[in-house]
């Protein structure tokens, strides 16, 4: 689902992991940034990179054991360049936007977690 707001940004939704959000809502308050400014951040670096999507992100059969079960949906307001330069990567990587939207958030937390590991513990 895609909309445009009167910013004219485009509004899309996709679907992620619960842990994912987990990770996602605790950077968000560590880095003291808005859920727009951390995805908007997340995209350009994505973007920026090397646009590698993980293999497992593109399997669909449910039944298959790599399959990434992304059943938390959210929803975010991208610039409409950024949007733009999105739908291109997904065209080029024969995948999906939601899966360019996942891995670009899934490569943000890695990074930050990797430059700063304040208040995280692996149990």
């Amino acid at each position: 689902m895609k909309k445009t707001t009167k910013r004219g940004g485009k509004t899309t939704s996709f679907y992620i992991t619960q842990d994912l959000r987990d990770l996602v809502t605790f950077l968000r308050y560590r880095e003291e940034m808005s859920k727009r400014n951390f995805y908007r951040r997340a995209m350009r670096y994505f973007l920026a990179g090397d646009h590698q999507i993980d293999p497992r992100l593109r399997i669909t059969e449910r039944e298959d054991p790599e399959y990434i079960r992304r059943d938390v949906p959210e929803t975010m307001t991208f610039d409409v360049g950024q949007m733009m330069q999105i739908k291109q990567v997904a065209a080029e990587q024969d995948c999906k936007e939601c899966h360019v939207i996942f891995q670009g958030v899934l490569n943000y937390c890695a990074m930050l977690l990797t430059i700063d590991q304040t208040g995280v513990s692996l149990d």
